[in-house]
């Protein structure tokens, strides 16, 4: 079970040397009202009496020095403080990035990229300020209200008690608090995870918010989720803001009591000194204070442990691929089966449903395999199986003679170069996105795959060239740019395996015919390409012909026009247009 604070591991000397520079902060906070007490009842008598102004001087020199040394403290612990607590984030949130990255593909679906942000960035500043504060106050507070006790039971016992009765009470205070406040953290997070969901999608979804003219819609969405954030928060902060005021009423209630009780003593003749009168008002005054902050610290550690539950959930969590290679960097020769499906289906975990089922096709190196069918056929799905994102339920798959389950994943990833239907390009150069598939590619290479995927022309039209920049997303590209700076990219990678995901759909007829013929002309390159088009398929080795989950038949163009009704409607409905 892994800990959030166990990346405080390198921050042991910090974590010593910040409380301890605090204490010395306390000792010096403590001296100081019995120095004024020892001027107001001895030094100002003195002055007045013979003129003698070295009992007004000396401890005021000192309450200066004292003062000095408890910045100086301060400050020395201050900056620990930062730099553990901001260290410690850094640590934490590389961690949570690697852990996501190591992650399934069906994991991350199902975390969702909205509450991945929120970690990311809420959950680990949250637990980034509980460190600062551990380091800075967590001591310094409960020392400070036991020191202030000791001196005032030094001072006059009787009246102490009355200083310990407010501690017991506001404590049982924050302690309802803390109850209170635990259940409800966990909600609002909850709401602050669907607001950044919300916000995700409706940002990534703007032109098609505006081309529909749904500003409206997404906006009361928006609003009422919203609502409910501030519904919930509301709760939570009610509760937390009268705990300063209910302490700062039953401090002020102290004092009262015990000027009172001293007003009656002095009557009596057994009061205390002026002086001590000072030093214990002083004390309660730091008695108040330190509460405070332990009422906000309360606040700051249960918003910090919701979140440490739920940075250690992902923490924790273990992807559902495994990788316990048996075997990796097999070799193949042309014509042998490098992918074999042998009655393989798949459901996803909380679906009844197979999503594909009983799939039994070989696909042999070098061939160019084509796959086609309705929209939830399944294409994408095999894609999925062959990348190994996902694991098949029932029956198994075959990668170069042995399971795909026993190979290395990441030689697997190595050996197949995969173009998404939806293009993806990141903030950057154009050479720095396709370096991500070969960081030694060279400019020549570069250059011979934006040719082959036909971005050349346009690359070669900037005047940077291969230096132009890339918006995020690649939105200062059209979609077609898009998927052929990404094809180019696969391409550079010199993968074994090609698999094109629906994604030449932007493309026009005669771009998509110049791009078959460059990639047919890569006779060692296993083609696997996934479309919507009759014509993108027609030169393949082998089309396959999905139908709801199942194979519906398998074979060349020429002879699925005469075996597959499926293919042949598909054929025929995009030839009459």
């Amino acid at each position: 079970m892994k800990n959030a604070y166990y990346y405080l591991k390198h921050y042991k000397k910090e974590l010593i040397l910040g409380p301890a520079f605090k204490m010395l902060e306390v000792v010096f906070e403590l001296l100081i009202p019995f120095l004024m007490s020892y001027i107001i009842d001895t030094g100002i008598n003195k002055a007045i009496s013979n003129g003698d102004y070295s009992s007004i001087y000396i401890p005021g020199i000192i309450i200066l020095l004292l003062g000095v040394l408890g910045f100086s403290s301060t400050f020395v612990c201050q900056y620990i403080a930062s730099i553990a607590s901001q260290g410690f984030g850094t640590e934490l949130r590389n961690a949570i990035y690697k852990k996501v990255t190591g992650l399934s593909l069906r994991e991350v679906e199902l975390i969702g990229k909205g509450n991945l942000v929120t970690l990311i960035t809420n959950d680990v500043n949250r637990m980034q300020v509980s460190v600062a504060m551990m380091i800075r106050l967590v001591l310094r507070a409960p020392m400070l209200i036991i020191g202030s006790l000791i001196c005032a039971f030094i001072i006059d016992y009787h009246l102490a008690f009355i200083f310990l009765e407010v501690v017991i009470l506001i404590s049982l205070i924050l302690f309802f608090v803390i109850k209170q406040s635990s259940k409800r953290i966990l909600s609002t997070q909850k709401s602050v995870d669907d607001l950044v969901t919300i916000t995700n999608d409706s940002l990534s979804g703007i032109r098609v918010v505006k081309a529909f003219n749904n500003e409206e819609y997404e906006i009361n969405k928006y609003k009422k989720q919203t609502d409910d954030y501030y519904k919930e928060m509301k709760k939570v902060t009610l509760l937390n803001a009268i705990t300063n005021p209910v302490t700062f009423l039953i401090i002020n209630v102290a004092i009262v009591l015990v000027v009172y009780f001293v007003g009656s003593s002095t009557i009596q003749g057994t009061g205390l000194s002026s002086g001590d009168l000072t030093s214990l008002i002083s004390y309660l005054n730091q008695i108040l204070l330190a509460l405070i902050v332990v009422s906000n610290l309360v606040v700051i550690f249960t918003k910090a442990f919701a979140s440490k539950k739920r940075i250690e959930k992902l923490l924790n969590l273990e992807p559902s691929i495994k990788n316990n290679p048996k075997y990796k960097d097999l070799k193949v020769n042309d014509g042998e089966t490098l992918f074999s499906f042998k009655d393989a289906s798949f459901k996803y975990e909380e679906e009844d449903n197979l999503v594909v089922s009983n799939l039994t096709f070989d696909i042999k190196k070098g061939e160019t395999i084509g796959i086609i069918g309705g929209t939830g056929s399944g294409k994408t799905t095999i894609i999925k199986l062959l990348e190994r994102f996902f694991d098949v339920t029932s029956g198994e798959i075959l990668y170069k003679g042995v399971n795909i389950k026993d190979y290395d994943l990441n030689s697997l990833h190595n050996e197949i170069s995969l173009v998404n239907q939806k293009a993806i390009l990141f903030k950057g150069t154009i050479e720095s996105n396709l370096k991500m598939a070969n960081k030694a590619a060279s400019e020549s290479e570069m250059i011979e795959a934006l040719k082959v995927a036909c971005a050349y022309e346009f690359v070669a039209s900037y005047e940077d060239g291969l230096n132009h920049k890339v918006e995020e997303g690649g939105k200062n590209f059209s979609g077609g740019q898009r998927q052929r700076l990404s094809i180019a990219r696969s391409i550079l990678k010199n993968s074994e395996t090609l698999i094109l995901d629906d994604s030449t759909s932007a493309l026009d007829y005669l771009t998509e015919k110049n791009l078959r013929y460059n990639l047919s002309n890569k006779t060692e390159l296993t083609k696997i390409i996934i479309a919507q088009r009759v014509s993108s398929l027609v030169n393949a080795d082998k089309i396959i012909v999905m139908y709801h989950g199942r194979i519906d038949a398998i074979g060349t163009h020429e002879e699925l026009l005469n075996k597959s009704n499926i293919y042949k409607e598909i054929y025929e409905s995009q030839e009459n247009k």
